[in-house]
């Protein structure tokens, strides 16, 4: 294992968390709150990973392809394995989708068997949106619709999920699924700052009303359910909802950004125009795929409607209690954003 730079001095518990998609924008945020939490962390990206949001931290580094697995030198024992790996795409196909998050999955697997590693806990990071949205109080026992716009990542999701309970069914794989809302955080290249770029560049991010409750999920309450997940509260092969419990309007979330940035909306679009110009965007995409469009299906399709979920599940089994300071993490995303701007046009 390759050890990044060390900074600070921080007391180990002795415990060992391997973290996949280390390098990304949930896996990265794990990796600073377990260590923060005195755990060691192993973190596994590709060779071919940027890596500057690990930069300065004190992790080893564990370089594997999950797609493509080969040799890894995984530590001899880890504690836990938080998968937080995945393809983060809202234009994937079907055959890409299911070979970047049910594939790899099952490789991951593959890969502690042959080297012998048995977590105590292996927590995997899948999404709300295999219980629907677009209703109110969405549960296991009460889905919401399904999410058509973003329908590959969903059912690769589902297909991990599956492969995963039946792994801890006959396996004695020791498994606890997170399924987060929208999650948003610092580090967020595929959603947050696709957004923000266009907010700055004067794009109308609220369309129609904007009243409608939507339910997010802050990356550190979604890192806090991943650690009760590991000091072994939940049930083995049960899966927990996590969001931040108070839902919030997308005007009210917009609103944030456009304010912070000095941008003010002039132009309010009907949420129909707004999804047939997404539709146009992508259409646009799939032919000539170096187009991004800053417009996407998935966000808009749920405008138009109320989407909440239920987690007293959650509270109850894993005793989790998420913090709901809206402004303070709206901020930290926002100040990321301006850092990784600086840095982009540097």
């Amino acid at each position: 294992m390759h050890r990044a730079q060390v900074r600070g001095n921080i007391t180990s518990t002795g415990e060992r968390v391997l973290i996949t998609g280390a390098n990304g924008f949930i896996g990265s945020n794990l990796c600073r709150y377990f260590l923060q939490h005195s755990y060691e962390v192993v973190a596994m990206v590709r060779r071919t990973s940027d890596l500057h949001f690990l930069a300065g931290l004190p992790l080893s580094l564990v370089y594997a392809d999950l797609a493509d697995p080969g040799p890894a030198a995984l530590p001899g024992s880890v504690d836990y394995v938080i998968h937080a790996a995945a393809l983060a795409s809202e234009s994937a196909s079907m055959e890409e989708a299911a070979r970047a998050i049910r594939d790899t999955t099952a490789n991951l697997l593959r890969l502690l068997k042959e080297r012998g590693v048995r977590p105590r806990r292996f927590v995997y990071i899948s999404t709300g949106l295999v219980l629907g949205h677009r209703a109110t109080g969405i549960s296991e026992e009460h889905p919401g619709r399904r999410a058509h716009g973003i329908r590959p990542y969903v059912c690769a999701k589902e297909a991990a999920e599956a492969l995963l309970r039946e792994a801890c069914r006959t396996g004695g794989l020791p498994l606890v699924i997170l399924r987060p809302t929208d999650v948003y955080g610092p580090f967020d290249r595929t959603t947050s700052l696709r957004v923000l770029d266009g907010i700055h560049e004067g794009w109308p991010a609220i369309a129609g009303t904007g009243r409608h409750v939507l339910s997010f999920c802050w990356v550190g309450n979604l890192a806090m359910a991943c650690h009760l997940a590991c000091q072994m509260k939940g049930r083995n092969g049960a899966a927990y909802t996590v969001a931040n419990g108070v839902d919030v309007t997308w005007r009210e979330l917009m609103g944030f950004f456009q304010e912070r940035l000095g941008r003010r909306q002039r132009i309010f679009v009907p949420v129909g125009a707004a999804y047939l110009i997404a539709l146009v965007l992508q259409l646009v995409h799939a032919v000539v795929p170096a187009f991004q469009p800053r417009l996407s299906l998935y966000p808009v399709s749920k405008l138009g409607r109320d989407t909440s979920y239920d987690i007293s599940r959650t509270r109850e089994e894993l005793g989790f209690r998420p913090v709901h300071d809206l402004h303070a993490q709206l901020e930290a995303v926002v100040s990321w954003y301006l850092q990784e701007r600086e840095r982009r046009t540097a």
